[in-house]
């Protein structure tokens, strides 16, 4: 493997492999950080076969005047095979996210979101959502009455949202904070969607505290904030939720890597809490 990682940089690049490493970073991709300069991004063999690297290359070219990415050198849009220049002097965040660096993300998402950047492909969660949901054993099912009611409740706010460009996968080792802003990385699940989606997708992945998750949306919304919205994001996050519970039920039976049954049971966790405090559910 370190032959081939090293002669398929160089054939791509034409520049000479002096060092290698393999990132940590990344569950649905090998990355090597090559030459301290270069990111080589292969996806695995197993990747998420919902990805659309056509659509990914689409992305990358439409948000580079934005300036909020790694900046590419090599895209195969079949593959899905990307180098990219490595972003130097970044940090993650520990274990949450600080009140400057919630706010950074916010300012992000409303410029991506405020772009008028139009994409060829919507996101279609119900469509995700039914194929993970194919591959899980039946025993692993929530409570259908209570997934039906958060897919009816979605829906209806859904078909009333205007997309735009989101880029649907906000989790920690995506978000590189320097100290003048924030780099986006990463954006192989981008597509038209709603904006509620990002917002509930970096409060649900990152487990912001109701406190961080108000300080978030204000900042997003500025003076138009108000509790209405937070509902809207809310009702989004729930959705988010299940799909990600049967989309990691669903690599790890595939994979079996114990990340995704870590990810199924914080999932589960935050569905447990939703069906104890959502009143509706006892109206059923």
């Amino acid at each position: 493997m370190i032959h081939g990682i090293k002669r398929l940089f160089e054939e791509i690049t034409k520049k000479e492999v002096r060092t290698q490493i393999q990132l940590k970073e990344g569950i649905t991709n090998e990355n090597y950080l090559i030459n301290d300069a270069y990111v080589l991004r292969l996806p695995k063999k197993d990747h998420d076969e919902t990805i659309n690297y056509k659509l990914e290359d689409e992305v990358y070219k439409k948000i580079e005047p934005l300036k909020i990415s790694e900046k590419l050198v090599y895209f195969d849009s079949n593959k899905g095979i990307k180098v990219s220049k490595f972003v130097h002097n970044t940090r993650f965040y520990v274990s949450t996210p600080s009140d400057a660096q919630i706010r950074d993300v916010a300012k992000l998402l409303k410029k991506i979101h405020g772009s008028n950047i139009k994409v060829s492909k919507d996101y279609e969660i119900i469509k995700k959502l039914t194929y993970y949901k194919k591959y899980v054993d039946s025993a692993a099912f929530l409570d259908q009455r209570y997934e039906k009611l958060i897919i009816n409740e979605f829906n209806k706010l859904d078909e009333k949202e205007e997309y735009c460009l989101c880029h649907n996968d906000l989790v920690k080792h995506n978000l590189l904070f320097k100290f003048n802003g924030l780099v986006l990385i990463d954006w192989e699940y981008a597509s038209m969607n709603s904006p509620l989606f990002d917002l509930a997708s970096f409060i649900s992945e990152n487990n912001l505290s109701k406190d961080q998750e108000i300080t978030f949306l204000k900042q997003y919304y500025g003076y138009k904030f108000t509790n209405l919205k937070m509902k809207k994001v809310d009702a989004y996050a729930r959705m988010l939720d299940i799909l990600f519970y049967y989309r990691s039920l669903h690599y790890y039976k595939k994979r079996g890597d114990k990340i995704y049954y870590d990810i199924s049971l914080e999932k589960f966790e935050h569905i447990k809490e939703s069906m104890m405090t959502h009143k509706n559910y006892y109206k059923l």
